[in-house]
């Protein structure tokens, strides 16, 4: 009960944003997951999911579509990225995607497309795909990763990460090399594999 309560609050809060109208309703994206239109498509939103007193995560999108047969929230670039923020006990980490997809249940977040992460403490994650698990407050992926921290950059397959980023570990093909000061990620000299 107090679960449907938190979903029919936070969607009264939603329509105080802006609904899209009817027409867009019906055109919505082809890479959207589900079939037929969207119950509810939102612009411009900003979510916050609370877990007691404590902030899980917050999103800001130009587009939501939600799909409660699915169980959904389909955020979405239109001319801005997809910006989430995961909070952990030291800080925050920032992600930019192309996309986000939020299970109304389990609170879970994937991020697909162009998918760049930053920590206060310093460490990058860039890849195509990963899912940030709520009930762990874990990163995983099965997709390419590159994570940066200072100079050293390490390179692999598939990941399992604490929301940090402080401790990582990567699956498979994994090489490390430094950084030239002042260079930009992936542009220096690939050193020996650890």
């Amino acid at each position: 009960m107090r679960r449907c309560l938190q979903t029919i609050i936070l969607l009264g809060l939603l329509l105080r944003f802006a609904v899209a109208a009817p027409e867009a309703q019906a055109g919505a994206t082809a890479g959207a997951m589900g079939s037929g239109p969207p119950d509810l498509v939102l612009r411009q939103i900003h979510l916050v999911e609370m877990r007691g007193e404590s902030v899980l995560w917050e999103v800001w999108a130009d587009q939501v579509e939600m799909r409660e047969a699915e169980g959904t929230g389909i955020l979405s670039r239109v001319t801005n990225p997809v910006v989430v923020v995961l909070y952990f006990n030291q800080g925050q980490l920032r992600c930019t995607a192309d996309r986000a997809t939020v299970d109304l249940k389990t609170k879970d977040v994937r991020l697909d497309g162009a998918v760049v992460a930053r920590s206060d403490q310093g460490s990058q994650l860039e890849t195509e795909s990963v899912r940030w698990l709520a009930a762990s407050r874990r990163l995983v992926t099965d997709r390419p990763v590159t994570i940066s921290r200072g100079n050293l950059v390490t390179q692999g397959r598939g990941m399992d990460a604490e929301t940090s980023l402080e401790r990582v570990r990567i699956f498979q093909n994994i090489t490390s090399y430094l950084q030239p000061s002042g260079a930009a990620p992936g542009t220096g000299r690939r050193g020996a594999s650890p």
